[in-house]
């Protein structure tokens, strides 16, 4: 009688574990690590033609609800300091590239009257995505997206953070793109023989493809905010950098404040 090999039994797999991931968010410490914690949610499917609830499924093949949360002071510490060294940075390197003016010299140049009317398309864009986010998918993955990514770290920073954020935001980045890139993309193609005209339409029309690419949450989102850019490049070199700035910071400022209403998700003890 032949002694049967002992049967190896298999060794249960490891519990899988989900890498947590970031949401690109614009050139910003945003982008180091935005996560909310877990949350069981529901949405509708692609294929439902009525409108039954039970037509839902999870989201977790859209966006992974199983992330964790980061420390709102850390993330806006990271951002703000951010924002300074690109508001700086865009300073020293006009320097160096010999751009003029430089950001300081073109941020006082400012309009708030018409910085007021720039912002109507910006606000009225808003308004659409938030009250239609539930009719049209495109729409409603960037909310999923921001409310397990964003508002979990931006909403606990109060008015006065929220404010400091935009700030930064309209700022730094405005520093960086129409104070500094776009003047000089500019002046560059001028250099090798391009016409005014043409030099001025690809430079906004450069920055403004990679402000959007820096800004790609979903690709619906990085049109969105080509189309953004293009609005605060023209305002630039109509009403002045300094515009631009205010738009964009009280732009952001009045947009987080208001998602954070509409589509801030409730917590676990609600």
């Amino acid at each position: 009688c032949r002694a049967s090999a002992p049967r190896r039994i298999p060794r249960a797999a490891p519990p899988s574990r989900v890498p947590a991931r970031a949401v690109p968010l614009a050139l910003s410490a945003r982008a180091v690590g935005v996560y909310a914690a877990p949350r069981a949610r529901t949405i509708r499917t692609r294929a439902a033609t009525d409108g039954d609830a039970s037509d839902r499924q999870p989201i977790a093949d859209v966006i992974d609800p199983q992330l964790t949360a980061v420390d709102s002071k850390q993330f806006f510490l990271g951002s703000v300091t951010f924002y300074v060294v690109m508001t700086l940075g865009s300073q020293v390197v006009c320097g160096f590239a010999d751009v003029h003016p430089d950001v300081i010299d073109s941020a006082s140049a400012i309009n708030l009257d018409q910085a007021v009317y720039w912002m109507i398309p910006l606000l009225a864009s808003l308004t659409f995505a938030v009250t239609q986010s539930e009719k049209f998918e495109f729409l409603r993955v960037v909310r999923e997206t921001f409310e397990q990514s964003v508002l979990p770290a931006v909403a606990p920073l109060g008015v006065l953070g929220i404010a400091a954020l935009s700030l930064g935001a309209g700022v730094g980045e405005e520093a960086l793109f129409r104070g500094f890139l776009m003047p000089w993309v500019d002046a560059r193609l001028g250099d090798v023989g391009a016409s005014a005209d043409v030099a001025a339409g690809v430079s906004l029309a450069s920055t403004s493809l990679v402000f959007g690419a820096l800004h790609a949450i979903t690709p619906q989102y990085a049109i969105w905010a080509t189309w953004a850019s293009v609005i605060f490049s023209l305002e630039s070199i109509r009403d002045g950098l300094g515009s631009a700035m205010f738009t964009h910071a009280f732009y952001d400022f009045l947009a987080f404040l208001y998602i954070i209403v509409a589509w801030m998700p409730p917590s676990a003890d609600e």
